[in-house]
Parts: C-alpha cells; sequence; structure tokens
C-alpha cells in the first residue's frame, strides 16, 4: 500500500462559504476540474447560526466533528446531530442551522450523485487500512493523535488528514495496493474515513 500524503489541517486555507455566512478549510477536491469539482472535502467552521448556502447538482454528506451538536432545519424535515453523527441531503434543498450549545465543526463532502459515490465511516482503533479499489481516500483525526504502526510513523494531530490518490489499475500492480496499514491512536482520538468513487 502506497504510504498517504499527510495534509495538516494548519496548512488549509480558510475561504469564505458562497454564501458569505461562514468559513470551509478545503481538503481536497477532484483534480483538473476547474472551479466546480464534481467532489470536494473540507471542515466547516460552524461559529454561527444560519442558512447553508444552496449549490445545485451536488450531493452534501455533512458529519458533526466537533463537541457540540448541530441542529439542521429543512423545509420538511429537522435533523438534531450529535457529534460524530452524519446526515445527508440535497445541496439545492433549503437547510438553516442551528447551534444550541455554541459552536461547532463538520466534515462536509459534497458530489455529483450522477458520476460519483461516497462513503463515510469512523474507524476503530487498529484495524487495518486498506484502500479501497479506483477510490480516493481519506482520514480525518478527530479530538487528539494518532499515528502509523511502523516507520514512518506518518503523525496526525487533530484536524490533520491522510490521503491516498485514486490510483489506475497500473497503479494499483506498481505499489502493491494489496498491503494494509495499521495505525494507533490517544484514547479520545477518532478517526473519520471518506472513501469517493466513481459511478460506472
Amino acid at each position: 500500500m502506497k504510504l498517504p500524503e499527510t495534509l495538516r489541517y494548519a496548512e488549509l486555507v480558510p475561504v469564505a462559504w458562497q454564501n458569505g455566512g461562514g468559513v470551509t478549510r478545503e481538503v481536497a477536491r477532484q483534480k483538473g476540474a476547474g472551479e466546480s469539482p464534481d467532489w470536494r472535502v473540507s471542515v466547516a467552521e460552524l461559529d454561527r447560526e444560519g442558512p447553508f448556502s444552496i449549490i445545485t447538482g451536488v450531493r452534501r454528506h455533512f458529519t458533526v466533528i466537533g463537541e457540540h451538536p448541530v441542529t439542521l432545519v429543512l423545509p420538511d424535515q429537522r435533523a438534531v446531530l450529535a457529534s460524530r453523527e452524519s446526515f445527508i441531503f440535497e445541496g439545492e434543498a433549503a437547510v438553516n442551522c442551528l447551534l444550541p450549545e455554541g459552536p461547532s465543526q463538520a466534515l462536509n463532502i459534497m458530489y455529483n450523485p450522477a458520476n460519483w459515490q461516497a462513503s463515510v465511516r469512523w474507524l476503530t482503533p487498529g484495524e487495518p487500512l486498506k484502500q479501497a479499489p479506483n477510490a480516493e481516500t481519506l482520514i480525518l483525526a478527530v479530538g487528539g493523535q494518532a499515528w502509523r504502526v511502523g516507520e514512518p510513523s506518518l503523525p496526525l494531530g487533530s484536524g490533520d488528514v491522510w490521503h491516498w490518490p485514486r490510483l489506475n489499475a497500473d497503479d494499483e500492480l506498481a505499489t502493491g495496493s494489496s498491503n494494509t496499514m495499521t495505525f494507533e491512536t490517544l484514547p479520545a482520538t477518532r478517526l473519520i474515513r471518506v472513501d469517493l468513487s466513481p459511478r460506472g
């Protein structure tokens, strides 16, 4: 398994939301796609209540990674999300964000569902990691530190990311993609895994 790129949270540039209501830090996007990529992964700073941007043609996978809960109010439902809980909605939906206990953070995955599919799950400490075939894989540390078992240790701080770019068939054979990587964490640390793979 090819070693991942390490992305440091402190080096991610904050960018204003499309509607100006907050900021987000982009982690990764579909390469070579210009201003409107088919997918994008970012960490949103939720420091005040208000509406989300309306972005047509995308599906949004929203996961609370901050300590405080988040409530999303849609025209036909209300999603009350504790830390580490997720909610999926369409980008054209009118969504209002409430912060009943104060500011929080969210991992925000936006993708074109006609061309891409996304998988998001929390990892169990010590489980082996293997990159999904034909997928872009990202692993984000939440609430503390994590590191690879072995050398190099590839340490992660809270908010840092391991990133494996999508491999083609030749790359998979060349890098020995059947190998796995294992990790350890501090007791309070959780890792969340994102896999983005093309449809068809």
